[in-house]
């Protein structure tokens, strides 16, 4: 059993010594250290950071937001990822020359999963779609999102085979989805 020194509870708890602090989001903490009592806006996007986390832009009240000090504007991770072409869920989608005619609807339902993981969180994004013959390629923002394409996509069109792989030591899910029947 661990042994605690006799200091006042508000100081142990920040600390740390009264109980282990809940696992930061690797990006935040990267990006923005600890959080301060301040507003960042993203230019791209308009999504806002405060109380720790993002959210959906504030629309009126973010132009009454730019004239205090406390703002800030700065990129949200998921528009650096975008212009540092880095990704964390890829999802790799391969057709057969019969299923080419259902390209058109696979390609919906990639746009419109990402559409409402958008709306749920402003970081969960379909970064770009790379089109190669038969071949489509979903980079996305977080490694989740993919499982998820590829998991909608598996229970959309019968016929195909969905598979899983994570990497070991990064943070990236592959996604493979083969639809060839």
């Amino acid at each position: 059993m661990p042994h605690y020194q006799n200091v006042p509870k508000s100081k142990a708890v920040r600390m740390g010594t009264t109980a282990p602090r809940r696992q930061r989001s690797k990006k935040d903490e990267q990006e923005f250290g600890l959080t301060k009592r301040e507003f960042i806006i993203c230019p791209d996007c308009e999504s806002v950071f405060f109380n720790k986390a993002w959210h959906h832009s504030l629309e009126e009240d973010a132009r009454h937001l730019t004239g205090k000090k406390n703002v800030k504007f700065k990129n949200c991770p998921a528009c650096r990822m975008e212009k540092d072409r880095t990704f964390e869920g890829e999802l790799v989608i391969s057709l057969s020359k019969e299923k080419l005619a259902e390209k058109k609807e696979i390609i919906n339902v990639i746009k419109n999963s990402g559409q409402q993981a958008r709306a749920h969180d402003p970081l969960d994004r379909i970064l770009w779609i790379e089109y190669k013959g038969s071949e489509i390629r979903v980079l996305t923002s977080e490694n989740q999102l993919a499982v998820r394409i590829g998991k909608k996509l598996e229970s959309a069109f019968k016929g195909g085979t969905l598979e899983i792989k994570h990497s070991h030591g990064e943070d990236v899910i592959r996604v493979f989805w083969k639809y060839k029947y």
